[in-house]
């Protein structure tokens, strides 16, 4: 199974920190968020990784070309990398093989092995699009930014609504996802409706009841996306 790993944007939030570099090459502990990602991956057993670029593409290219992963990595690049986050995942479609399911990770998340491990190892058996979910929502960083999900009272794996404008939830979306590849004619809807977020694509799912969560327990994972988030994982 591959990879996706969502590294286009530009992380307008955390730009008082990077200092003009892509902001999953911000290195926390010694480790790029990037690397912390792909060695999730590899200690999870996927076998390769698809890293899409946008901006500073070439900056990313260098730090991939000049490092090794025990991934197998391939890039793509994202010309529409200032719009929605969906438009990256459409980027690397094309490697991924017609009818293959696969993942998706945002690149600026930290999170354990065991977190991506849950999610790799859930089964799409009874829906078309899996997402990692966190119901531990009283201790949830910065959780007004936090992707709210509502689920199925009666069904907690069944999602019921996505959206960070919620006003009742029962968990956040800590931005790992499993889909089949059907997930891509989502997007594609989604964009043709003029919008195509992850979310976007997420809630033509839900309408039709395709859309599942992997409970993440007591996982730890965090989005850096502030620069107090940033030195919150540094300290």
């Amino acid at each position: 199974m591959k990879l996706i790993i969502i590294a286009a944007g530009q992380g307008s939030r955390i730009r008082a920190i990077t200092d003009g570099i892509p902001k999953t090459l911000l290195r926390i502990k010694g480790k790029s968020l990037l690397d912390r990602v792909l060695e999730n991956a590899f200690t999870v057993g996927i076998e390769e990784a698809i890293i899409v670029t946008g901006y500073k593409s070439s900056d990313l290219l260098s730090y991939i070309e000049n490092n090794k992963f025990e991934t197998k990595v391939k890039t793509v690049y994202n010309p529409n990398w200032e719009k929605e986050n969906g438009l990256s995942v459409l980027a690397a479609k094309p490697l991924i093989p017609d009818g293959a399911p696969f993942m998706i990770s945002m690149s600026d998340h930290v999170y354990d092995t065991k977190l991506l491990s849950n999610i790799f190892q859930a089964t799409l058996d009874n829906y078309d699009a899996l997402v990692g979910l966190d119901y531990r929502i009283n201790s949830i960083y910065d959780i007004d930014d936090g992707m709210k999900v509502s689920v199925d009272k009666n069904n907690k794996t069944k999602i019921t609504g996505m959206s960070k404008t919620l006003s009742e939830f029962d968990a956040i979306d800590c931005g790992v996802f499993k889909c089949n590849f059907s997930f891509f004619n989502a997007l594609e809807a989604a964009n043709e409706l003029g919008n195509c977020s992850l979310a976007d694509g997420c809630n033509l799912f839900i309408t039709e009841s395709r859309m599942g969560g992997v409970d993440i327990g007591d996982s730890f994972w965090m989005d850096v996306d502030t620069p107090d988030a940033f030195e919150a994982l540094v300290l």
